[in-house]
């Protein structure tokens, strides 16, 4: 039994001395190859556990590889590093090759996701989608008030039909709504109302007159915008941009002469010019308003994005218009309604594909336009007036006389360059600012302090893109 016991004691203590020689030579800062011969071999248990960790190491990556991989041709590892016993009793270093991974094809809703995140390809689609849905409004909302004279009534369905949309998707959380309170509804309401009345007048001014002369009409809306800034803010753009509302307004002049005449302007007086003229005007005034109370503060705790901004404009602006169309065209509406008889369920289809063009095309232009700088937004708005007046010939008959023609190409090209031209002069007012290392805070004490002087004050500051578009 002795002799036994000390046979044990001299093999623990040969298996001692063999494991710290080998965990010796694996802490070597350069180990070679192959391991100086000894007498003594290490415990099968050590060179598992050390196996284990060099594999680790060779499955690290790049970096773990320049200490215990193989580094591949394209900078991973091509295999892991093992130790095993050779036949002659050494331990040696070998390359166990890792099986590689075959590509797996993309599914149908992978490739969707990628192309959704792709900035490109969504500018590209928003903007074709703003267009089709522009046009396709302008298009049936004047078909539906050549059968059914309610302009009141017609511009509040397009404004509720989108709720239908709206409302579910909250509800659902197919978009996540914004965080309504009181005071956001009170800041809300004066803008709801301008842009309800906005919406109104333009869709009564279709109805009495042509889409397209109504669109030349509100051409001039850079020239609006200028006085409606100027009259709140005291503030003007710099005189080489305002030279640019020149064309502008010889253009929308010139389209609206008569045949025949030198200075007829008269159809600027008539119903449908003054009705663009009164929606152009609220869209300003609700863009000014929407500038100084929507801040990207508010924006951020309310969770209102480009589409929760409209969405919500939408909720109020139908609201608002609620009573005043009922209480204007409540009952000639209804019994003009009732009149149609068969034609009924058409209708019903028609007004509802219009207000869901309305809803659309307008979801769309918030979109594209907050992912756009702004000579781009520019670009497109004018973009898509030319669609909008090529729609009205094309798919509404609209005659168009030379004179319109030259005049509408005109003004376009003087709001393209009204456009551009303020962009850039605010974007190099911002770089000489970053130049200079005014601060935010110092920018903003600046604005205090030129509120308070009554004077008319030269002002390049750039626009936020997709705050507000009518």
């Amino acid at each position: 039994a002795s002799s036994m016991r000390g046979m044990a004691l001299v093999a623990g203590l040969l298996l001692q001395a063999a494991t710290l020689h080998t965990a010796a030579a694996f802490q070597a800062p350069h180990p070679q190859p192959s391991i100086a011969r000894s007498s003594l071999r290490p415990s099968p248990m050590a060179t598992r556990r050390h196996a284990t960790t060099m594999a680790a190491r060779g499955r690290a990556g790049p970096e773990s590889s320049k200490r215990g991989g193989v580094t591949g041709p394209l900078g991973g590892t091509s295999g892991e590093l093992e130790w095993a016993m050779n036949s002659e009793g050494n331990l040696e270093r070998e390359v166990v090759p890792t099986p590689t991974k075959e590509a797996v094809p993309m599914t149908f809703k992978e490739r969707l996701q990628s192309i959704r995140k792709n900035r490109k390809v969504r500018i590209v689609s928003f903007l074709t989608l703003w267009y089709a849905f522009n046009a396709g409004f302008n298009v049936t909302n004047k078909q539906l008030l050549n059968q059914f004279a309610f302009p009141w009534v017609v511009s509040w369905f397009q404004l509720a039909i989108g709720l239908l949309y709206v409302l579910p998707a909250w509800k659902t959380g197919i978009k996540k709504p914004p965080k309504v309170n009181k005071a956001l509804l009170l800041s809300f309401l004066p803008i709801s109302l301008l842009h309800a009345g906005g919406h109104m007048s333009q869709v009564a001014s279709m109805g009495l007159g042509s889409v397209f002369f109504t669109h030349v009409i509100k051409a001039s809306e850079p020239v609006i915008g200028t006085f409606v800034v100027l009259a709140f803010t005291g503030k003007i753009a710099p005189w080489y941009v305002n030279l640019c509302l020149a064309p502008v307004v010889g253009g929308v002049a010139y389209a609206a002469m008569k045949p025949g005449t030198l200075f007829d302007l008269s159809l600027l007086w008539s119903a449908p010019s003054l009705l663009a003229f009164a929606s152009t005007v609220a869209f300003a005034i609700a863009k000014l308003l929407a500038k100084n109370q929507m801040t990207p503060e508010i924006k951020k705790r309310s969770n209102l994005d480009a589409a929760n901004n409209y969405a919500l404009l939408t909720c109020c602006s139908a609201s608002v218009l609620f009573l005043p169309s009922l209480l204007v065209e409540g009952r000639p509406a209804l019994a003009a309604f009732n009149a149609m008889g068969s034609a009924q369920p058409q209708f019903i289809l028609d007004l509802l594909r219009c207000g869901a063009f309305y809803y659309a095309y307008n979801e769309m232009g918030f979109r594209v336009l907050d992912m756009l700088s702004q000579v781009s937004a520019a670009l497109a708005n004018s973009a898509k007036r030319v669609v909008i007046l090529f729609a009205a010939v094309f798919f509404l008959g609209e005659s168009v006389t030379q004179r319109k023609l030259i005049g509408s190409t005109i003004a376009i090209t003087g709001v393209t360059m009204y456009s551009v031209a303020k962009a850039l002069a605010g974007r190099a007012q911002k770089a000489a600012k970053d130049k200079a290392g005014v601060t935010e805070a110092e920018a903003q004490k600046q604005v205090e302090r030129d509120r308070s002087k009554p004077k008319v004050l030269v002002t390049e500051e750039v626009e936020e893109t997709g705050s507000w578009q009518p």
